[in-house]
């Protein structure tokens, strides 16, 4: 493979260079490069602007700016999504709560019937619980086995 003379890699020890924001608009290039490689996520891009004035630091934090933006909605597309799928697994945990809680209801009011008692009603036992309700479960079970006895 040929190597051209008119390609040139330099590599460049960026935590070397003394870098101060008052100095950078004068600083030779190279250590405004390393400012700015080292620095510019902490500025917003019109200081950078100010700071870092020639052509090249212009497009550079225009591509950051327009590379923020992409990773800017991204992050609010996946806040969307996550909204979106966290929505649906509260309805989905409250389909199923609901589906236990009438089974529940309905386990109740046959023990009751079983017992000889009046069943509770249904309204007066959806006001209770998940917990209450398989609590009453329990003890119309313990009552009906103690019975059978």
């Amino acid at each position: 493979m040929e190597v051209s003379d008119s390609i040139e890699v330099h590599t460049v020890e960026l935590t070397k260079y003394n870098l101060q924001e008052e100095t950078i608009p004068t600083a030779p290039a190279i250590e405004q490069w390393a400012f700015f490689f080292l620095f510019a996520d902490r500025y917003e891009p019109d200081r950078l602007r100010e700071l870092l004035s020639g052509v090249e630091f212009q497009q550079a934090i225009s591509v950051v700016e327009a590379i923020a933006g992409k990773t800017e909605d991204r992050r609010m597309y996946d806040q969307r999504l996550k909204a979106k799928r966290d929505y649906q697994w509260g309805l989905d945990s409250a389909r199923e709560e609901g589906r236990e809680e009438g089974e529940l209801v309905v386990e109740i009011q046959i023990l009751q019937q079983i017992l000889g008692e009046e069943p509770s009603s249904t309204e007066s036992l959806r006001d209770r619980t998940i917990s209450e309700l398989s609590k009453m479960v329990a003890d119309l079970q313990e009552r009906l086995r103690t019975r059978e006895a």
